[in-house]
């Protein structure tokens, strides 16, 4: 669809007067605003469930859940900006002891965020999803680039926002959903042209290391540079020690083939690497492996684009030098239908070939057999930056291998002691990014309250009149928020 570039500037420049209008706004306000979106968005019918199946393949049953976690993000993120968390209020009051000036810090949005909607979760990281309502709760107006996979679903959901947006009587800037991916006469595409926009002051982004990483380069060109917060996606190492595998070769193989092929492997957690030192017990891992892999169905895929790109990685790995396929379904596939696959390698080979450190999204695994827990150890410190690595571990194998545990800490955001790391859950612990590349900026989360911080920025105030302060750094806290003053957290007021 092509979009005429006088469009596209009038959206950026409604987000720029919207942006005027939420610095006037209160955390309880936004808040507010918020749960009436959730609200919205929980009343529709079968005809976003339907859309979203049509267009994307994904079953019913998971878009309802995912319906039901995407209005739960909402509230959960509104709850978490009512208390005042992501305005972290400082307030240093004048004394003869510490300091001649009132000081008073708190946090505001960057300005109107360009968010793109990702292809596997049409609700919970899409249109609607969790970068649009941290961006929302950060105080940021959002343009939404919709994603050209699931258009409908897309529509449905910004209706749903803009309904809410009407209903409130807030500026139209608020939120505005493109759907163009060409700007018209140029041959350049939307997203970049909005990255580029100077009314435009940050990004967020769910998707490859390939658009990620463009975004980022065009944010960086720009004459004033803007912060790209990327999802891009890892292989989600799994290690795998002797004495788990001792007690239970077997049924981590079962959970390890659940969690490759869930959704069609289409998750950004999708565990795609595992790793053990040779053994008897690694044998039956293995062989539990390509028993258990041959009875997974093939699963349509979420395009024919996914489904195209799925095809080609998996090509790709699967012929490089010293490399077997280890493990296949049975069944063939048809159509756009990913068929699962692992491939198996030696540490020195994966070590040695950087090809076999890429991600395929989908059902595809590779299986590393090192010779030494110093092979282990050597492709610990090779990985990339991940979203996840998993320790399929005793206690006593993480005191036998510390060496291993202690590389891995700086590969990852989050870090599982046993378990599979398909399922992120919406809560304030949760960490969704990591080293790059797994991420732009692996100090934020985009899944979980926590992802509000990447909205915002402080800003100080010096021996302002109570008049003109902002209602969170009052003496009188109206809000009811907490805030650290003198170095104390409480919400009292200011006597």
């Amino acid at each position: 669809m092509i979009q005429p570039q006088s469009e596209l500037d009038a959206y950026a420049a409604l987000a720029a007067g919207a942006f005027r209008f939420f610095k006037t706004t209160t955390v309880k306000e936004r808040a507010a605003f918020m749960h009436a979106v959730a609200d919205q968005i929980e009343a529709l019918g079968p005809e976003l469930l339907d859309a979203a199946h049509r267009e994307t393949a994904l079953p019913l049953p998971r878009l309802t859940g995912e319906k039901t976690r995407t209005v739960g993000q909402w509230r959960a993120y509104a709850d978490a900006v009512a208390k005042g968390l992501y305005v972290e209020a400082r307030i240093d009051t004048a004394n003869k002891e510490k300091t001649k000036n009132d000081i008073r810090k708190y946090s505001i949005g960057l300005g109107p965020v360009l968010v793109f909607g990702a292809a596997n979760f049409p609700f919970a990281f899409s249109t609607a999803g969790g970068d649009t309502a941290s961006a929302i709760g950060a105080g940021c107006p959002v343009l939404v680039k919709a994603h050209p996979g699931h258009p409908e679903t897309s529509r449905i959901m910004a209706a749903a926002i803009t309904a809410v947006v009407e209903a409130w009587g807030w500026p139209p800037g608020v939120f505005s959903h493109i759907a163009g991916d060409e700007v018209a006469g140029t041959g350049e595409r939307t997203g970049a042209y909005l990255t580029a926009h100077p009314q435009v002051k940050a990004v967020g982004f769910t998707g490859s290391y390939q658009g990620g990483k463009a975004l980022l380069d065009i944010a960086a060109r720009r004459e004033e540079p803007i912060p790209v917060f990327a999802e891009m996606g890892s292989i989600n190492p799994v290690f795998v020690f002797p004495q788990a595998l001792e007690q239970g070769a077997e049924t981590l193989a079962k959970a390890y083939i659940a969690s490759l092929t869930l959704g069609a492997g289409q998750f950004c957690t999708n565990p795609g690497m595992v790793i053990g030192v040779k053994s008897t017990a690694f044998d039956r891992f293995k062989q539990a492996l390509r028993a258990g892999i041959r009875d997974v169905l093939p699963s349509a895929m979420l395009n024919e684009h996914i489904y195209t790109n799925f095809e080609r990685n998996k090509a790709l790995l699967s012929a490089q030098p010293e490399v077997n396929i280890w493990a296949e379904a049975d069944t063939p596939a048809a159509g756009s239908q990913a068929r699962a696959r692992i491939m198996e390698t030696s540490a020195v080979n994966f070590l040695a070939n950087p090809v076999l450190s890429e991600e395929v999204f989908g059902p595809f695994g590779i299986l590393i057999e090192a010779a030494s827990v110093d092979e282990v150890a050597a492709v610990a410190a090779q990985l990339k930056g991940q979203l996840t690595i998993t320790l399929a571990a005793t206690e006593a194998d993480m005191d036998a291998h510390k060496t291993v545990v202690d590389r891995v800490k700086d590969k990852a955001g989050r870090l599982l002691f046993n378990g599979m790391p398909t399922g992120v859950e919406v809560v304030y612990a949760m960490q969704h990014g990591g080293p790059f590349p797994a991420s732009t900026d692996a100090r934020f989360t985009s899944v979980g309250p926590d992802a509000v911080k990447r909205f915002v920025r402080p800003v100080a105030f010096q021996n302002w009149p109570q008049t003109h302060l902002p209602e969170e750094l009052k003496n009188v806290n109206a809000l009811q928020i907490l805030r650290t003053v003198n170095g104390r957290l409480t919400a009292e007021d200011i006597s």
